[in-house]
């Protein structure tokens, strides 16, 4: 039996609304522990179970930014970690399979975790901590602008400790992890407000 105009219409309509949700496929860990005492957080084990992994270049000023978080929501109201690298040509070509030494602004790399969902309008200040230690080792790096033999970032990160600088003493995190994914180009997901 053949699909009337309007079951295939229907068909084509979820199909679209589909592709536009999609989320960052990949795969990844986030373990450590975390302090952030007004959120009941006190240093027992974290794990961020990340099951979203994004990239997001900048071909006009050539900076990448990686997201790995629990979910696909806003940063706002999800826990997650963004890398920022300032120099991915350098990183690239001449970084891949060393050590990067996290020590803050100073470095090629920074990373930082925030904490909004576990921390939903602490304060009306996002909780975001950044790195001044530790280390991260890309082995893959895919670079939007330049050529590449695969469209795959595999990174892993080691000892990275994570602070507020309101509060150094009472609110951080020091975390172990890696993340996998393929870049896919596409519409980030809209976000609809009523």
């Amino acid at each position: 039996m053949a699909a009337s105009s309007h079951e295939l219409w229907a068909f084509a309509l979820c199909m679209l609304l589909a592709a536009g949700c999609n989320m960052g496929s990949g795969e990844g860990s986030a373990v450590g522990q975390v302090w952030a005492p007004d959120c009941g957080l006190n240093g027992e084990p974290f794990d961020l179970n990340p099951n979203f992994f994004a990239m997001q270049p900048s071909g006009a000023v050539e900076i990448i930014d990686i997201v790995m978080q629990r979910g696909s929501d806003l940063q706002s109201y999800t826990n997650g970690i963004s890398v920022f690298i300032r120099d991915p040509r350098m990183v690239k070509e001449s970084m891949l399979g060393t050590d990067i030494d996290l020590v803050g602004l100073a470095s090629e790399v920074e990373m930082t975790l925030y904490l909004n969902a576990t921390c939903p309008g602490f304060s009306r200040i996002p909780v975001v901590y950044g790195a001044v230690s530790g280390t991260i080792r890309f082995d893959e790096l895919y670079v939007p602008w330049m050529d590449n033999d695969t469209k795959e970032t595999v990174a892993v990160f080691t000892n990275v400790v994570l602070l507020d600088n309101k509060d150094p003493d009472e609110r951080r995190a020091v975390l172990d992890g890696d993340f996998r994914f393929l870049f896919e180009e596409g519409l980030p997901s809209q976000y609809f407000q009523y």
